[in-house]
């Protein structure tokens, strides 16, 4: 019989944002404050596993309570089988790209962007505190270094180590630092990257260090690379592609990650011709929830789904055969959101190659007249 309330990421998943001065147990639970002993955090989160297991409802794990008490299969329970140990790092916002859901706490640029011209105007609540400023910057070296002697205790390649951002492939020094302290104890090494950073020296690094078989990237890329630069200010495509072909000849296993949102569906039908070799995983879009597809009227939607010479994405197809709802409040939002990004990022409306694109956005200034 499947326990409901036992919980086997509680201990084996370990998400530490050093950028936020937080920590959590798992991707679903709410984060704490880093302590200033790590061991104290191990032992409290081996305190909730046991706890769970014997059906104390813990207050850090109330999504999964909410989805068992309405029925549903909750994050623990999809994933009661987990054993692996996983440390998911986030040390420092460092990013050269302002994509345009992204915000200060994991993007630099975006965080030097509101310092030099504050925050943006007539947007929701939700979308504004999405750009709140991240907190003073913690010593990252103490944590670096509690990381990589924990990192030393366990057995030879036990631990799965997932670098995230900012963008990792720009924190050259204090990667090579933790991943020289981790000795033989990483499985695998996972980097969330945009591939794109302003140079590949660590990237090299990284390839002529760890061994192939450990690598793994997972690419942020939310559209074909002639596009990308829509939804992912910064972006340089022929970098990418330099650096793309450079995994490629190294045999190295990698993956996208896209974020389906209103700037990059327009390409998405031309993104996923492009994609057919490689493996994508799509997301929808979390905040600002403005820049969500569902505020596209249909008559945008049947011609993007027209353009698709092989089948939709899933993601796509759920949205499209969901009915809309044209909200004015939302898509007035949308627009002033929209037109401070493309401002702010240099992006020249005009110049989007995308005919479909501007189709929507006369479309869409029309209705604020």
């Amino acid at each position: 019989m499947i326990n409901q309330t036992q919980c086997n990421l509680k201990g084996t998943q370990k998400l530490f944002f050093i950028q936020l001065n937080q920590a959590a147990s798992c991707c679903r639970s709410n984060p704490e404050p880093l302590p200033a002993d790590m061991s104290d955090l191990l032992e409290h989160w081996q305190q909730e596993h046991d706890q769970l297991a014997q059906g104390i409802a813990i207050q850090n794990c109330s999504v999964c309570w909410k989805q068992q008490a309405q029925g549903h299969t909750s994050w623990r329970q999809q994933h009661r089988h987990a054993s692996t140990n996983t440390i998911e790092l986030w040390l420092n916002n460092s990013c050269n790209q302002m994509c345009s859901y992204c915000s200060p706490k994991f993007s630099s640029t975006w965080q030097q962007n509101i310092i030099d011209h504050g925050p943006f105007e007539n947007i929701s609540s939700t979308a504004k505190s999405n750009l709140d400023m991240p907190p003073i910057a913690i010593d990252q070296q103490q944590w670096i270094e509690k990381i990589g002697e924990y990192l030393q205790s366990q057995p030879p390649e036990s631990v799965d180590l997932k670098l995230l951002g900012g963008e990792p492939l720009m924190q050259i020094r204090n990667l090579q630092k933790l991943i020289d302290l981790s000795g033989d104890s990483i499985n695998q090494l996972m980097i969330n990257t945009n591939l794109n950073p302003p140079n590949n020296r660590f990237l090299h690094w990284l390839l002529d260090t760890v061994p192939a078989h450990k690598l793994k990237f997972d690419i942020s890329l939310d559209a074909s690379p002639k596009y990308n630069h829509v939804p992912r200010a910064g972006f340089d495509p022929e970098r990418f592609n330099i650096n793309l072909q450079l995994l490629i000849e190294k045999n190295i296993n990698f993956g996208f990650l896209s974020v389906m949102s209103v700037l990059s569906i327009f390409d998405l039908p031309e993104f996923t011709k492009w994609s057919q070799p490689y493996q994508v995983v799509f997301n929808k879009i979390n905040n600002p929830d403005c820049l969500d597809p569902i505020w596209l009227p249909t008559e945008i939607l049947n011609q993007i789904n027209n353009q698709f010479e092989q089948e939709p994405p899933t993601i796509f197809q759920e949205l499209y055969n969901k009915p809309q709802s044209l909200v004015d409040l939302k898509l007035f939002e949308q627009y002033n959101y929209l037109c401070q990004y493309f401002s702010r990022t240099g992006i020249n409306i005009k110049q989007i190659d995308n005919l479909l694109f501007q189709q929507y956005w006369t479309w869409l200034e029309e209705r604020q007249k």
